[in-house]
C-alpha cells in the first residue's frame, strides 16, 4: 500500500513475505526427505537446508530486524556525542515503524539482501546517493559499508547502511557488530572505520594540499602565459622564442599529435630510423591496460561472481590475464635497445659521453610527471571523487605515498620498500632507472673493446637469470597463483632489478648488433628467415600457454624445479622473440607485421606511452572500482566496454598530462643543457 500522500513509498505485506518463507521450509523439508542418497545425502541435504536458512530468511530481513535492535538498544556508559548518536537512530528507526515519510525515506536507501546469494551476489551497497542527500533536521545521512561472515564456506554479507551523520565510524561499527553478534554472525572490524563510511570533513588543507595548490597553480599560469604568447608571435608572423613557448600547451599537443608518412625503404635505411617501434610501443602499452583491467576486475562488487569466476579462470582469460606482465619486458627490451643505440652513435660521433646531461635529461623526463601525479594523489586524488568502495581505494594509496614518496623520487623504491611501494605499478620506473645509471659502465667498454666485452654483459644476463632460479629453489616459489608464495615472490624475484635486468641485458647486446649492421643489414636466407619466425611464434604459445599450465595445474604435481627453471627463461624467451620481430622488419622479412608496426597511427600513441603508463592504472581503479556506488553485472561485453574504457579514458587523459608536465620541462631540458653545450664547444673553438 501507498503511505502518505507525498512520500509514496512502496510498503511490502509482511504476511506475503511470511507465506513465503513458509512455502520455501516446505519444499526444502520435502527435497530432504525424497533424497535417494541414503542417510549420508540426507545429512548433506539437511546441512545445504540449515545454511539456506541462515542464507536467505535471515538475510531477507537482516537489516530490518537491526530496526527492532536500536529501538530496545539501551547503554548507561555512553559518551555524550555516542548518546546523541543512539538517540537519532532510535528516532529514525520509530520514524520507519511510524510509516513516517524521513523514517521510510531512511531505510529504502540501506542494502537488502540481494537474490542469488549461493551465485556469489554478496554485495549490497543500497542506493548511495539517496543516503548522502538524506537530511533530517540538519542531519545528513552517512554512508557505511559492514562487511558480515554469516555461514561457513559462503561469501561475506557486505552491506550498505544509511546511519546519522552523528555517528562515528567506530561506534556504529560497535553497534552493528553487537546486533551481528547476537544474530550468530560476526562483523568484520577494520584497522580504520573510517574507511568503511563517508563521513565528508570537506577540503583539509594540510602540507600536501597546499604544496599541490601552489605548484598547480604555478604551472597553470605558465601554461596560460606561454600558450597566449606562442599565438600571438604566430598570429603576427614573427619567430617564436623555444624557450619562452616551452609550456605552451599548442606547441606541446602538436608535437604529439603530429603523424610522420611513412618513410620509403631506402630513405628509411639511410635515416636508419626503426620505425617498427612505434606499432611495438603502443600494442605493449594496450596489453598492460587490457592485463590491468581484467586484474582490477575482482575488485569489482557484481550480483553474478560465479559467472565472473568462471571467465577468469577460463583458459581463454587465464592466459590474457597471466601474460600481461610479458609487455613490462617488451619496454625492458626496448629500453636496453635504444640506450645503446643512441650512446654507440653519441660516442661515435664526439668520442665522449656528457654523463651530467645524459643522466639530467633521463631523470626529469622521467621523474617530473611522476613528482606531479605524487602530488595529486597525496593532495587531491581523494575529492575528486565518492564512493562505498572510494576510500579504502584512495586513501590507502595517499597514506603510502604520503610516506614513501621520497624513495618513489629517488627511484629506489623496489629496493628499499617493495611491500609499501607508492603507485605499485610504479616499480618499473625505478628499475629502469637504475639500469640507466648502468648503462654508461657497459656500453662505454661496449664501444671501445667491440664484441670482445659482449661476452660480459651475457654474463651479467646469465647471472641475473641465475639468481631467478636460486631464489625460487631456496624459497620454495611456485608459479602458481594457489601457492602460498605471499609476498615474498614479488618482493624477492618481481620488483628487484637483479632479478628482471636479463632481458634489458639482452637487449643492449641487440641494440650493438643492430647498430653495427645498420648498413648492410644481416644476410640469411629465405629458409632462415621462415625457420626463425617458426621459431619465434612457437616459443610465444610455449611460454603464453605455460602461464595458464603453473596456474591451472596443482603444482603438487610437479617439481618446484620445473617452476624455477620457468621463471628464470621464460622472460629472456619472450624478449628473444621481440628482438626477431624487430630485427625482421628492419631487415625487410616482416611481411605485414611490418606494415602494421609501422603504420603511422601509431605515431601519437607511441609518444604517450610513458604518460600512459604512468596514469592508466590510477585511471582504472578511479573510474571502473572506486567510483562503484551499485552492484554490477558480469558480461565478457562489459569487460570489452572497461577495456575500451579504460584505453581511451587513459589516452586522453595522458595527452594533456604529457602536454602540461612532461614535454614542457623536457623542453627546459633541451633548451638549457644543449645551449650550454654548444657554449662550450664554441668556447673551445
Amino acid at each position: 500500500m501507498l503511505i502518505g500522500p507525498s512520500c509514496r513509498v512502496l510498503v511490502g505485506p509482511a504476511l506475503f513475505i511470511k507465506m513465503r518463507l513458509i512455502g520455501l521450509q516446505l519444499l526444502l523439508l520435502l527435497a530432504t526427505f525424497g533424497s535417494p542418497a541414503g542417510s549420508v545425502g540426507q545429512n548433506k541435504t539437511q546441512e545445504r537446508s540449515n545454511q539456506l536458512q541462515i542464507g536467505v530468511e535471515e538475510l531477507l530481513l537482516f537489516n530490518r530486524h537491526f530496526l527492532d535492535y536500536l529501538v530496545v538498544y539501551s547503554e548507561s556508559d555512553e559518551e555524550p556525542s555516542n548518546r546523541d548518536c543512539v538517540d537519532t537512530l532510535q528516532q529514525l528507526a520509530n520514524a520507519y515503524l511510524n510509516r513516517e515519510c524521513h523514517g521510510l525515506e531512511w531505510f529504502d536507501s540501506w542494502g537488502k539482501a540481494p537474490s542469488g546469494i549461493y551465485y556469489g551476489s554478496s554485495h549490497v551497497f543500497g542506493n548511495y546517493d539517496q543516503c548522502r542527500q538524506f537530511s533530517w533536521r540538519q542531519i545528513r545521512g552517512e554512508h557505511c559499508v559492514f562487511v558480515v561472515s554469516y555461514a561457513k564456506g559462503m561469501f561475506p554479507f557486505v552491506p550498505g547502511l544509511c546511519v546519522p551523520s552523528v555517528c562515528t565510524p567506530r561506534f556504529i561499527h560497535r553497534i552493528y557488530g553487537d546486533y551481528v553478534s547476537g544474530r550468530n554472525a560476526t562483523l568484520e572490524i577494520p584497522a580504520d572505520p573510517n574507511l568503511r563510511c563517508s563521513h565528508n570533513s570537506g577540503l583539509v588543507f594540510h602540507g600536501a594540499v597546499i604544496t599541490a595548490t601552489v605548484i598547480f597553480t604555478c604551472i597553470a599560469i605558465l601554461l596560460l602565459t606561454s600558450t597566449i604568447y606562442e599565438a600571438v608571435q604566430l598570429v603576427q608572423g614573427r619567430d617564436v622564442d623555444p624557450l619562452y613557448s616551452s609550456f605552451s600547451v599548442y606547441l606541446n599537443l602538436r608535437g604529439i599529435l603530429r603523424i610522420v608518412p611513412k618513410l620509403p625503404s631506402k630513405e628509411a635505411e639511410s635515416t636508419y630510423v626503426i620505425e617498427c617501434l612505434d606499432g611495438i610501443r603502443s600494442l605493449s602499452m594496450i596489453w598492460i591496460i587490457i592485463y590491468h583491467v581484467q586484474d582490477t576486475l575482482p575488485k569489482v562488487p557484481v550480483i553474478n561472481r560465479s559467472s565472473r569466476s568462471a571467465f577468469l579462470e577460463g583458459p581463454a582469460s587465464t592466459v590474457m590475464l597471466h601474460s600481461g606482465a610479458f609487455a613490462v619486458d617488451t619496454f625492458f627490451v626496448l629500453s636496453g635497445m635504444l640506450v645503446a643505440w643512441n650512446m654507440l652513435k653519441e660516442l661515435d660521433k664526439k668520442g665522449r659521453i656528457n654523463l651530467f646531461q645524459f643522466y639530467l635529461q633521463r631523470y626529469i623526463r622521467i621523474t617530473v610527471p611522476l613528482a606531479v601525479l605524487v602530488l595529486f594523489v597525496t593532495s587531491f586524488a581523494v575529492y575528486v571523487g565518492e564512493g562505498p568502495q572510494w576510500k579504502p581505494s584512495l586513501f590507502k594509496m595517499q597514506d603510502t605515498c604520503s610516506k614513501y614518496w621520497w624513495s618513489t623520487l629517488l627511484h629506489i623504491q623496489n629496493y628499499v620498500n617493495p611491500g609499501n611501494i607508492c603507485l605499485l605499478w610504479t616499480w618499473y620506473l625505478s628499475a629502469d632507472m637504475q639500469l640507466y645509471l648502468l648503462a654508461p659502465a657497459l656500453i662505454y667498454p661496449l664501444w671501445k673493446y667491440g664484441k670482445r666485452f659482449l661476452l660480459v654483459i651475457a654474463g651479467l644476463a646469465l647471472l641475473s637469470m641465475s639468481s631467478v632460479f636460486i631464489t625460487f629453489t631456496l624459497y620454495d616459489f611456485r608459479k602458481s597463483s594457489a601457492a602460498p608464495n605471499g609476498d615474498g615472490l614479488m618482493n624477492l624475484t618481481y620488483f628487484p632489478t637483479h632479478t628482471r635486468m636479463a632481458v634489458w641485458l639482452w637487449g643492449t647486446i641487440f641494440g650493438y648488433v643492430l647498430y653495427k649492421t645498420k648498413a648492410d643489414g644481416i644476410k640469411l636466407s629465405r629458409r632462415s628467415w621462415n625457420i626463425g619466425w617458426v621459431i619465434c611464434f612457437a616459443c610465444i604459445v610455449v611460454i603464453v600457454c605455460g602461464q595458464y599450465g603453473f596456474n591451472q595445474t596443482d603444482y603438487h604435481d610437479f617439481s618446484e624445479v620445473l617452476d624455477a627453471f620457468y621463471a628464470a627463461l621464460h622472460r629472456t624467451v619472450f624478449g628473444i622473440c621481440v628482438m626477431w620481430i624487430i630485427l625482421a622488419c628492419v631487415n625487410g622479412k616482416a611481411g605485414v607485421i611490418n606494415d602494421i608496426l609501422c603504420a603511422p597511427l601509431w605515431q601519437p600513441l607511441s609518444k604517450l606511452s610513458y604518460t600512459m603508463y604512468l596514469l592508466h592504472s590510477l585511471l582504472i581503479m578511479m573510474a571502473s572500482v572506486a567510483s562503484v556506488k551499485l552492484e554490477m553485472h558480469f558480461s565478457v561485453m562489459d569487460l570489452f566496454n572497461r577495456i575500451w574504457a579504460a584505453i581511451g579514458i587513459t589516452m586522453s587523459v595522458s595527452l594533456l598530462w604529457s602536454a602540461f608536465f612532461e614535454l614542457p620541462f623536457v623542453n627546459l631540458s633541451k633548451h638549457f643543457l644543449i645551449n650550454r653545450q654548444v657554449s662550450d664547444e664554441v668556447k673551445k673553438i
